[in-house]
């Protein structure tokens, strides 16, 4: 073997990547003896870059206009170039290479999914601004604030000529490790000399005070001196307060403390009464936001807010979801409707559908001889989005609405639906909670026309400014609406993304050609009585098997393809014993190399995330029994794409979710498809003598009723590489 040989095998694979790399721009750095060396690899660039954009999606209506933008911005750049009689001809060369390294870099960004179509207009006009910066040695650093790391990276690599790729190196490595709060201080203690430390010990801080405050008591010399030795007034005050015992109920309000407008024994004061502490929360970030604040320290205050919101009032009112709304909704006595609003969006997820309706009445009850925007004005917009969505998402939006006068409906509508053209991951999100909104206001014609008419004006105004992002997702908004107004067969739209209207059986089967289903119980009171109910299903021994054990039981169907079901035991919830029998059970299963296709939930809301830490990527059905679990089949769907989905969109309840399972274990054990039309008329005969469990059942969603995935559905089926 060659000592070159021997080199190569001996590197890792992040420094052959690294290699492979260097090498990758190796025919850039040579010498251009001839002239024209720097232009022929720039045309040989563009036309590579130009090809892969033709064929980056099967979506013309982007793809094509995406093109000419880029080809038109390519050549005019080019031009700029080669006409400026100010630049010598080694500075358009340099700048000429730079723009064939920021092609090939782009289509690599490209063809590894680390940039997406979405994002090429703006990492275009980056280049070209920071492009003309650096040759006219003009000020560049506001222009890489707003930037993402990808894209920051990108240009550091592209003006790796220059002299300042340095310093453009630093920003794109800042931009990085800030993206990821968590890490800063691991960065750091291997970092010395960074130009950025206190800008990043800033971001850690704003992230998590008290990971903050741990490292400061760390046996770590180097880490700790590079803290105390910050000169910002923000973390020197988290500093002088870090042997506080209460420390944590003054972090949401370091930025106040540090610029002297409160004293840490004026907020201890508040803190003895926990509406007093709270309102102080919630006046604190009203402040704030009043000001137009762009302090990085409202992350804290925010997550203080939610914290308490939950430990004062929607834990104790979620609790109490059998009691008297008197006794139930106590805890929310006195609150002013500021406090409120911020408890419903700061929690809306966490909150029972009762719950929920029951804050929304107390907070409309304040504007009753008022238009009911009048909310948003005494809040500034602040959080006004997460209302909206709350609103749709629980069934009250048409009557928000419709306590307004006309125009400023349409002006309400409009702050909704605009502005989704910026980002892609919050566009998507917001694009979806937009789409969630359809079904709830279907019946109502005046709202529907508001509608459409915004989303076509926002879907011109995309067209005419040229962004792309905001055209694909307009698009699939006036797709979905119109078939959601005109109340047609949304599941005809699953014969383009993949059939919903049924799940074969044979999808479900593991090697061994059997189904596993994990069910999941908590050690509440209602998790008990879910346990009994749910066993009551399999007492026909000329059906079902039954085995236990202290931490869980296995149910088997008699079947030569058995179904088998685990549940793990609903113990005690207090010492998270319920918590420790799930791990045993799920430990057993990974054991035995059985995955589960079939997740189902058994216990409220709050729980439900605990349940979704369960989910794989082998799950092909989540059967979700609490309440409200509409709102988080967008998480699911982030988590595993292709999975079907059954929950409620309020309440859920056993009587409603042991018959849904009865019914598709039954259809499972006799050797069936889960077909959902036959399923849900089969449910709905069911309780068609009970008119409140009906009402409730009509509440639930089947795999392909949730209108907001479809939004997630066509956005990845346009943006697949042809």
């Amino acid at each position: 073997m060659t000592a070159y040989k021997l080199r190569m095998k001996k590197l890792g694979g992040y420094f052959f990547a690294l290699f492979l790399l260097l090498q990758s721009f190796s025919a850039f750095a040579q010498p251009d003896a001839s002239g024209g060396l720097a232009d022929n690899i720039f045309k040989e660039e563009e036309a590579k870059f130009l090809v892969q954009l033709k064929n980056i999606s099967y979506d013309s209506v982007i793809v094509d206009p995406l093109t000419r933008y880029a080809e038109l911005e390519i050549e005019s750049i080019y031009t700029l170039l080669t006409a400026d009689t100010a630049l010598s001809a080694g500075e358009k060369e340099k700048a000429i290479r730079s723009l064939a390294y920021f092609m090939n870099g782009l289509s690599r960004n490209l063809q590894q999914r680390k940039t997406d179509m979405y994002e090429i207009r703006t990492a275009f006009e980056s280049y070209r601004h920071l492009l003309l910066a650096l040759l006219y040695n003009k000020p560049f650093n506001e222009l890489l604030v707003s930037l993402e790391p990808r894209i920051s990276q990108l240009l550091a690599t592209t003006f790796s000529q220059f002299k300042e790729d340095s310093l453009l190196d630093d920003i794109a490595v800042y931009k990085r490790v800030a993206a990821t709060p968590g890490f800063v201080f691991q960065f750091l203690e291997n970092k010395n000399n960074f130009p950025f430390t206190d800008s990043l010990l800033l971001e850690a801080a704003a992230t998590d005070p008290m990971k903050f405050v741990f490292y400061l008591n760390q046996n770590k010399t180097g880490i700790q001196n590079k803290i105390r030795s910050t000169k910002n007034i923000y973390l020197q005050q988290i500093i002088s307060l870090s042997g506080n015992k209460n420390i944590s109920e003054l972090l949401p309000f370091i930025t106040q403390i540090a610029e002297q407008k409160i004293t840490p024994e004026e907020i201890l004061e508040k803190r003895t009464e926990a509406g007093k502490y709270f309102q102080l929360l919630t006046n604190t970030l009203q402040a704030s936001v009043s000001k137009n604040s762009s302090s990085i320290f409202l992350e804290p205050l925010r997550a203080g807010i939610k914290q308490k919101a939950l430990l004062f009032y929607v834990n104790p009112i979620n609790e109490l979801h059998n009691a008297a709304d008197a006794v139930r909704f106590a805890p929310a006595d006195g609150l002013r409707p500021e406090d409120i609003y911020y408890i419903i969006t700061s929690c809306g997820d966490e909150l029972y559908t009762s719950s929920y309706l029951g804050l929304y009445k107390r907070l409309m009850e304040h504007f009753k001889d008022q238009s009911a925007d009048s909310l948003f004005t005494l809040m500034q917009y602040d959080n006004f989005s997460s209302f909206i969505r709350l609103a749709a998402n629980y069934n009250v939006l048409a009557d928000f609405l419709h306590n307004m006068l006309p125009q400023r409906r349409k002006e309400l509508l409009k702050r909704f639906i605009a502005g989704i053209e910026n980002n892609t991951n919050k566009g998507l999100e917001q694009a979806m909670d937009i789409a969630d909104s359809f079904t709830g206001l279907r019946t109502f014609p005046d709202i529907n026309e508001l509608i459409q008419a915004e989303l076509q004006f926002n879907l011109e105004r995309c067209m005419s400014d040229q962004q792309y992002l905001g055209i694909r997702l307009y698009n699939i908004l006036l797709q979905l609406f119109e078939l959601v107004k005109q109340e047609k067969d949304l599941h005809k739209l699953w014969a383009t993304l993949g059939n919903y209207e049924v799940l074969k059986r044979e999808a479900l089967l593991n090697k061994d050609g059997e189904i596993i289903q994990l069910v999941l119980f908590y050690g509440d009171e209602d998790g008990v009585a879910s346990f009994s109910n749910f066993l009551k299903l399999y007492t026909d021994t000329s059906k079902w098997k039954i085995a236990k054990n202290k931490n869980w039981i296995s149910i088997r169907s008699v079947s030569d393809q058995p179904l088998t079901i685990y549940a793990n035991r609903p113990l005690d919830g207090k010492l998270e014993l319920d918590l420790k029998a799930q791990d045993s059970l799920v430990a057993f299963l990974q054991q035995q190399s059985l995955q589960p296709t079939v997740l189902v939930h058994r216990g409220h809301s709050y729980h439900l995330d605990k349940t979704l830490k369960r989910l794989t990527p082998y799950v092909k059905l989540a059967i979700l029994g609490s309440c409200g679990s509409y709102n988080k089949a967008i998480s699911i769907a982030g988590i595993n794409p292709d999975v079907q989905v059954i929950g409620s969109k309020k309440a859920g309840s056993k009587s409603v979710n042991d018959p849904v399972i009865d019914v598709i274990n039954e259809t499972l054990a006799g050797k069936n498809d889960l077909v959902w039309t036959e399923i849900g008329k089969k449910l709905a005969g069911r309780f068609s003598k009970d008119e409140a469990t009906l009402n409730v059942f009509n509440e639930y969603f089947f795999p392909a009723d949730n209108v907001s995935l479809f939004v997630l559905k066509l956005f990845n089926y346009y943006n697949r590489f042809v």
